[in-house]
């Protein structure tokens, strides 16, 4: 089986009639609510003009070599998934695996679930207790 998903570590996963890249915000941790091995992934989507989007954490081309668009992280979206689940859909062929996330790039994905008012009540404690930084 595929190694686990990593802090870093990017995946593309079908939505809608494409596939998005997730950016993996820990490494996997024992998540008591799941009663598993848990990541937090956020979904990187393309701006389309006219078209509402979140701004808490805009991308460029070349932040990321999957981005080729003006991009955005979509917190509404961000959720925790099971490690091993995420691993069993990229052996299956559902999710593939993409080149990592710089540790920029990370950051300022993690500084968004600080401002968006977007992240559903259990991913913000999932991030506040998994991710965030220790201060």
């Amino acid at each position: 089986m595929t190694d686990l998903p990593y802090r870093k570590g990017t995946i593309l996963i079908p939505s809608g009639p494409c596939k998005h890249l997730h950016i993996i915000c820990n490494d996997p941790v024992f998540y008591p609510n799941n009663g598993k091995e848990c990541v937090l992934a956020v979904n990187i989507s393309s701006i389309n003009l006219g078209v509402p989007h979140e701004e808490e954490c805009l991308l460029s081309v070349g932040d990321h070599p999957f981005i080729k668009h003006p991009s955005f992280v979509m917190y509404s979206r961000a959720d925790i998934f099971g490690a091993v689940a995420i691993a069993r859909s990229i052996d299956d062929g559902t999710f593939a695996p993409h080149d990592p996330a710089s540790e920029e790039l990370l950051s300022r994905v993690l500084a968004g679930f600080e401002v968006s008012d977007r992240v559903k009540y259990k991913v913000l404690r999932f991030y506040e207790r998994y991710c965030r930084s220790p201060e």
